[in-house]
């Protein structure tokens, strides 16, 4: 063997020390990725996106990638993982996936093991230790470990990489069981393309407490022209391609989103309420930080109300325990419809019914639409006897909404008819997904998901089409 000169040596040295400084630069400058187009193992050189995502994963314990398809941003964090094991041992890498055959296809010569085996020698360590289907272990002490979504919670981390999340069916199972593992100061990265069959998954609710700064993960989005390849035709060819084989524009917005409200709202095929009118009401905004505002959980305040305003509220109540349905009301602006605050929360009636009071009260003496279920009649009791709020009547003549099928039907109706006239305005996210998610043949959520803040907004809605004279006072005991 050809001894290796000590100036070789040297701008070994600096390499290395240049790689351990910067992972942009160990992946931009030493690593491989296998192009499936042209069959090839080619450098890896990032986009500016990936390298933007990339800074973030070096910055951030907590991520969690929303993305469109074929971006490279597994072989970005699988990159991300080699560059720990090599240059912070001893690091120990967790990688799961929706099946075992996945994740070991995601460890092996394919993937890590493969952008590993083609980097300089001088890089890499003394020798491979293991090297199974599972376990990827280098002599400097480091190791990568490949699980099914079934396992691998008795280990301690310092990264946990879980792809392709959102198709994961038992994402509440998992996470907690792996995020202890890193809770001793470890790394976790959640990505994945949007599964638009779950509108409320707990990848989405993650990344969308993520975008509120509410959790401690920071959020990224990969839409589908962070590919610099990707031009404004080559997306109408898959638009129309989309459109022409499946009649809606859904997988379009699962596979290829250009925002993450795309990228997060249910699939539109046979809902009740056009995604087209709710995306064109929807205005994202975040909860104002009001001093002054009552001390409720789950409050979110959009606008304070101004005086000479009138304001409707629309309550949706529940059973108030653990396993229902939150409790949610909405407060609109009567002559914009614009969303000035929102609760949801799993409140028992009598405490939901102190909160209608307080928040109706606050919103100029807001007139109040509760739909009249079981649990309704306890909060609609309540505020007969402890509150001064003005519950609006139904066509029945009795308090509150009776939300038979024809009454359901017709407060969709009435809601669809301000959305596509475009006279209400939706600040509040999980709003708009439930919204978006209402099946059009049963007028509910689809199963296993809810509808509670869909029913409060649009009864809030329903509240500004009733004529004044059913809107009659709740006696005061």
């Amino acid at each position: 063997m050809k001894p290796v000169s000590s100036q070789t040596k040297d701008s070994h040295y600096v390499e290395w020390l240049a790689c351990a400084e910067s992972p942009l630069y160990f992946l931009d400058n030493y690593c491989m990725v296998y192009d499936a187009t042209e069959q090839r193992w080619i450098p890896f050189k990032l986009w500016s996106e990936q390298a933007k995502a990339l800074k973030k994963m070096q910055l951030q314990r907590l991520i969690v990638i929303l993305k469109a398809r074929q971006l490279g941003i597994t072989w970005l964090v699988l990159g991300f993982a080699l560059w720990l094991m090599i240059f912070h041992p001893v690091a120990t890498v967790l990688i799961f996936s929706k099946r075992d055959d996945e994740a070991v296809y995601l460890l092996g010569n394919e993937r890590l093991h493969g952008m590993y085996d083609r980097l300089p020698d001088w890089m890499k360590a003394r020798s491979i230790i293991k090297d199974s289907g599972h376990e990827f272990q280098l002599s400097n002490g480091s190791i990568a470990r490949a699980f099914p979504t079934s396992a691998g919670d008795s280990y301690t981390a310092t990264l946990v990489i879980c792809d392709e999340f959102d198709l994961v069916p038992n994402q509440g199972q998992l996470m907690n069981a792996v995020k202890p593992t890193i809770d001793g100061g470890g790394r976790m990265i959640l990505l994945s393309r949007s599964d638009n069959s779950k509108p409320e998954s707990d990848f989405k609710k993650i990344y969308r407490a993520a975008k509120k700064q509410l959790n401690g993960w920071t959020p990224i989005f990969l839409p589908w022209s962070a590919r610099p390849a990707r031009d404004q035709a080559w997306y109408e060819a898959q638009k129309a391609d989309i459109l022409h084989r499946t009649g809606s524009l859904d997988d379009l917005h699962q596979q290829y989103p250009a925002t993450d409200t795309e990228a997060l709202a249910a699939r539109t095929l046979d809902k009740r309420l056009s995604s087209e009118w709710l995306n064109s009401v929807y205005q994202e905004m975040n909860p104002l930080h009001v001093e002054k505002a009552p001390a409720i959980p789950g409050l979110e305040i959009y606008a304070m109300p101004e005086p000479g305003k009138r304001y409707l509220l629309g309550g949706d109540p529940a059973e108030g325990n653990p396993t229902s349905d939150d409790s949610s009301l909405t407060i609109l602006e009567e002559v914009t419809g614009e969303e000035v605050c929102s609760l949801a929360g799993k409140y028992q009636p009598s405490t939901f019914g102190a909160h209608i009071s307080t928040l109706a009260a606050l919103y100029n003496s807001a007139d109040a639409l509760i739909e009249r279920n079981n649990h309704g009649h306890a909060v609609l009791l309540w505020l007969r006897d402890n509150s001064k709020v003005r519950v609006i009547y139904g066509p029945d003549r009795k308090p509150g909404w009776h939300t038979t099928s024809v009454g359901k039907s017709y407060m969709y109706d009435q809601a669809a008819d301000a959305f596509r006239e475009g006279s209400t305005i939706v600040h509040s996210f999980a709003t708009l997904v439930q919204l978006q998610s209402i099946e059009g043949s049963s007028l509910s959520a689809p199963e296993g998901e809810h509808d509670d803040r869909a029913t409060s907004f649009c009864l809030a809605l329903l509240a500004r089409t009733l004529p004044r004279t059913t809107r009659l006072a709740v006696a005061v005991a």
